[in-house]
Order: structure tokens, then sequence, then C-alpha cells
């Protein structure tokens, strides 16, 4: 079978008996081209690697989640399980990663999973995210509404809302999320309220904006969420950026235009690193960013580029003015990359 070549680098670099120990950041690295432009292949080939010393691959959870099949998912379960619990040694990705393959059988040991520890909970929920969850549809709708109102609660639980099949719960997730969460605590909330399709688009937008929800912090995680949830919603972010032009044009709040333009750089910058959630709802195709780097940073008109627009907001002198130019080349090199790509690939 022929492999990517960062999956072929991966496994020649352990393939002798005196192979350096696993270096974390070069593997990563790898890895992340792997998850990018590799395929089931390289999925196969890079399992007995990650299964001879899960800790230390890590970094190999992704592309094992993306390019496996059920039958990587049946093995993945048989050597990381004991006793119906994860091992202690496993990278609780590993839970997300046998969702995200469609392994139902592992639906028990997610739910298992889901009261434990912050990153053991969430990677738990965003694998039964992936399952149908049929026979868990009561369980998930009361444990949810023991936690409803809640400043603190499984972050992560909320995603499972539209498994009730209640749609009641668009409405409550947002009053919740208003009213009592903690924003240290909102990114499941987020998530879970885009996860309710076209009827949250509106719900959606406005706590997007809303500073009461800090759905663009990067302290607390939730940017990450948000992103996700624009991608499930198919808001583009042409379309942000439309919105927040007519936000800065209207608005007269400083403290709020501020707010605003920080979450669209936000945005932006998760954009510009196509960062991968595991979220399969949010992975429809985003625009190119030969098409971003048209709309943000050149003008037709008389209109003020994204970074003409951060130097009158922040200040030609702010961080995150700086941010926005740094942002620009790195949008200019990723369409000139994006181009380049689709020569090679059209031949």
């Amino acid at each position: 079978m022929t492999l990517s070549p960062a999956a072929q680098a991966i496994l020649d670099r352990y393939a002798d008996d005196d192979a350096p120990g696993p270096a974390r950041q070069w593997e990563a690295m790898a890895a992340e081209a792997v998850l990018r432009h590799g395929g089931p292949a390289d999925a196969q080939a890079l399992l007995p690697l990650f299964l001879s010393a899960p800790a230390a691959h890590e970094a190999l959870v992704p592309v094992l989640a993306r390019h496996g099949d059920r039958q990587l998912a049946a093995r993945l379960l048989e050597a990381t399980v004991d006793r119906g619990r994860l091992r202690d040694d496993v990278p609780p990705g590993v839970l997300h990663a046998l969702g995200r393959l469609g392994y139902t059988e592992a639906t028990p040991l997610l739910w298992e999973h889901v009261d434990d520890l912050h990153d053991v909970s969430k990677n738990a929920c965003l694998g039964l995210l992936h399952l149908p969850c049929e026979d868990l549809r009561g369980t998930i709708s009361e444990t949810l509404e023991k936690h409803e109102g809640s400043a603190l609660f499984p972050e992560f639980l909320p995603v499972l809302a539209t498994k009730s099949n209640d749609p009641a719960w668009l409405d409550r997730l947002v009053a919740w999320g208003e009213n009592r969460a903690s924003v240290d605590c909102n990114g499941g909330l987020i998530l879970g309220i885009a996860l309710h399709g076209d009827h949250a688009r509106t719900a959606f937008t406005r706590l997007l904006w809303n500073d009461r929800w800090e759905a663009c912090g990067t302290s607390t995680g939730s940017a990450l969420w948000t992103y996700a949830g624009t991608r499930v919603l198919g808001l583009g972010l042409p379309q942000l950026y439309a919105d927040l032009r007519t936000r800065l044009h209207t608005g007269t709040d400083p403290y709020d235009q501020r707010d605003a333009l920080r979450s669209f750089i936000t945005l932006l910058d998760l954009r510009c690193a196509d960062v991968w959630t595991g979220v399969a709802a949010a992975e429809a195709q985003p625009e190119g960013f030969d098409t971003l780097y048209s709309v943000l940073f050149t003008t037709p008109d008389d209109s003020d580029t994204l970074t003409e627009i951060a130097d009158r907001v922040f200040g030609r002198d702010d961080l995150l003015s700086d941010k926005v130019r740094h942002l620009e080349d790195a949008l200019h090199t990723a369409a000139t990359h994006e181009w380049a790509l689709r020569a090679a690939t059209s031949r």
C-alpha cells in the first residue's frame, strides 16, 4: 500500500532498534500533514506504532479518527480498554476517535466517561456526538436537566442535546449560557446550540457578538468551539466580516467595537491555522484562502481593508493591529500555496 510521505517519515523514524525516542513536536508536525493530506492506508499503518506507546504517540490520534474505519476502531477499543474503562496510559482522545469512526459498540464506554475529568469528559461527549445514542435518549435528557442552570458542569454535555430529539433544548441552552453558565464552561453550550442547525442561526450569531458569552475567548478555549459552530452552520468568514462592518458602522460604543473586531480576528486566526475540530458536521469545505485574502485585504471601492479597520479601532501600535498585519501576510502565503496545490493536483 502507498503511504503519504509524512506517514512514511514517521514510520521510518522508529523503524530501527536504535531509533530515537518519540520527538513530540516533530511527530505532531508530521502527523498534522498526514491528517490533512493522508488517507486510510496511513491510519492502518500508524495504528501499531500508536498502540506500542499510546501516551508517547498521542499526536497520531486525530489521524486514526479521521482516516480510520470501523475495523480500526474495533482494534483500538480492544487494545486500549480494560474492564470497561480507558486504560490510564491511553490519551482520552481515543474516546473521541471511537465515536468519530462510528463504532456504536463503544457507546456504553463513552457514556461511562462523560462524568469524569474535563479532558476525558470532553472527548467522551465529542465521541458520542458522532453516534446515534438512541438507547441513551432519555438518559441524556435527564442528565442535562440535572445540570441545567449550573455555572459549572460537564462542559461538553450540551453537545448531546440534539440526541434527545427535543427541539426545546435550543432555547434552554441559550438561556443557560446567557443567565448562569460560567464563561469558563460554555464551549459545549456554544457548539450544542450550533448543532441545532438552521433554527439556531439567529441565536448563534447573536451570542457570537455578545460579550457576555465571551464566545471567542482564547484563554477559556471557547473560541475553537465557536469556530466549529460557524462551520456547522455554514457561516463563512466573508459573511461574518460583512456583519462586523455593519456593526462597526452603526455601533457607537468603542468597547463593543473593539470586542467585535477582536472576536473576528480570533476566528480568522483559527481559519488561517486551518485547525481540525474533530467535529464531522464542521467539515464542510470553507472558503478558500484566496477568497478570504481578496475580501479582507483588497478593496475595489473606497472601503477600508481589515488592516485599516484594525488601525482605526485599536490604534496602529496595538498588538491586535500587529496581529492583523501578520494574518494578512499569512493569508497571502496560504493563498499562494493553495494555488500551487491546485496546479499540482490538476496535472
